[in-house]
């Protein structure tokens, strides 16, 4: 063997060698500085036994309430429903009887709420023979009114409320309202409460999909929920305003054209990056709430200058937003210009030999979509996060967490409609039980 030959032989050697070093290195890296929900998307029931990190600077103020707050507490009411007279009947200092009637009293009221109880309601049809005709005439039962003896519609809509706003499974809805009521219902009646409610929603559904369509910014999001033990989806869209919620077996492109909504959409979609969004002919916003976390991350695990700034420019930026919705366009190109210059030699640097480091993977993912990281600086609507998207989903795992799965497709679907509706009422500040 030549020296060249050997010396060749060498250098391939120090490059296996090295690549081998950084692929290990990278696998260190995931034990030395873990992912949790504070740094990544990884979910927060993933996170060890300790406090998280927030995102939100240590306050100064003691706990409970500040000096100078306005507190709250019952006003007398002019308006009451029962009056019980304390009456005197003997002098307690001579034992002398006293005057019946009285002119003067103080009061003080009591704020409770009433015994509940079953209420039967018995309708009666009245039956009439006309005495000129010899027709038989009777009167007409409401048309809820279906069977000899049926559930009223409060009942019904509080069984509801109870699944699915409060997330009661059925056996704790059955002992709830038999504590309440001392009433035994059955796990069929409520199924059936379930159904009729659904059915009665179709026309909401409707009419909901045509006021998303007319909203300037949609959130779009995607939660996994259990189905007979295998895992299945629910999406949701919604606005500050409304909220709609829709099952399918897939997570994809697939399930989102089934849906239907975003095939026709002409707004800015706020989404988190999930491909799927990219193939609607729409504007797009993405979630900064997601990027901060993973910024975080890379300060941590390793150490880089360009990383903090990029996450204090978006956090400024988001203060300057709600300062002021309308940012003029200077500052825009302002912090778009920091934005790329920053990420550029990060970019610059990759050796495309080498697999990429999460670092490079997250400064690349910056360069693809900066436009529409900083669409929020743009657009006065268009928030910072897709906040709105994930609150609306959050209930969705306290449901799975709370009944561990759901089991038949029906009922999901029948979860998926009506808490929609549910959550769109609570946004408008509406009733729910009414």
């Amino acid at each position: 063997m030549t020296d060249k030959e050997f010396i060749a032989q060498l250098l391939e050697q120090v490059t296996i060698l090295t690549t081998r070093v950084k692929e290990l290195e990278l696998r260190l890296s995931k034990y030395e500085h873990p992912k949790n929900s504070g740094n990544s998307s990884v979910a927060p029931s993933q996170d060890p036994f300790k406090k998280p990190k927030t995102l939100r600077k240590k306050s100064l103020k003691k706990p409970g309430g500040q000096i100078g707050h306005k507190g709250k507490k019952l006003e007398f009411s002019s308006v009451v429903d029962n009056i019980i007279v304390h009456d005197v009947v003997h002098c307690c200092s001579c034992g002398e009887d006293l005057p019946l009637g009285f002119t003067e009293y103080d009061a003080r009221q009591e704020f409770d709420i009433p015994p509940i109880t079953i209420e039967v309601t018995e309708h009666r049809r009245v039956k009439k023979k006309c005495s000129f005709c010899s027709k038989e005439n009777q009167g007409t039962f409401p048309e809820h009114l279906t069977q000899q003896v049926q559930y009223g519609n409060r009942i019904k809509a509080f069984s509801v409320y109870l699944q699915y706003y409060q997330m009661l499974p059925f056996d704790r809805t059955k002992e709830l309202i038999y504590d309440l009521t001392n009433h035994q219902i059955s796990t069929g009646s409520l199924s059936n409460f379930q159904k009729k409610c659904y059915d009665k929603l179709k026309s909401y559904d409707q009419n909901i999909s045509k006021l998303l369509l007319q909203s300037p910014v949609l959130h779009a999001d995607e939660t996994g929920i259990r189905l007979n033990g295998k895992n299945s989806w629910i999406h949701v869209m919604s606005t500050k305003t409304i909220s709609f919620f829709a099952h399918h077996l897939k997570r994809g492109k697939q399930a989102m054209d089934d849906i239907g909504i975003l095939d026709a959409y002409n707004g800015t979609l706020v989404h988190d990056r999930f491909s799927s969004y990219f193939s609607y002919q729409c504007g797009h916003s993405l979630c900064n709430a997601h990027i901060l976390r993973d910024l975080i991350y890379i300060e941590e695990a390793f150490d880089a200058p360009w990383a903090t700034k990029i996450r204090k420019l978006l956090v400024r930026a988001k203060k300057k937003k709600e300062q002021d919705p309308d940012l003029k366009s200077s500052y825009y190109t302002r912090a778009f210009n920091t934005f790329t210059k920053t990420i550029r030699p990060i970019i610059k640097g990759y050796d495309k030999k080498f697999k990429k480091t999460d670092e490079q993977r997250l400064a690349f993912a910056l360069e693809k979509h900066k436009y529409l990281f900083l669409e929020f600086i743009k657009q006065p609507l268009v928030p910072f996060d897709n906040n709105q998207a994930e609150r609306d989903l959050r209930m969705i795992k306290v449901k799975q967490k709370v009944s561990g799965c759901f089991r038949s497709q029906d009922h999901i679907h029948y979860f998926s409609r009506i808490r929609g509706y549910i959550s769109t009422l609570r946004k408008n500040k509406q009733s729910i039980l009414e």
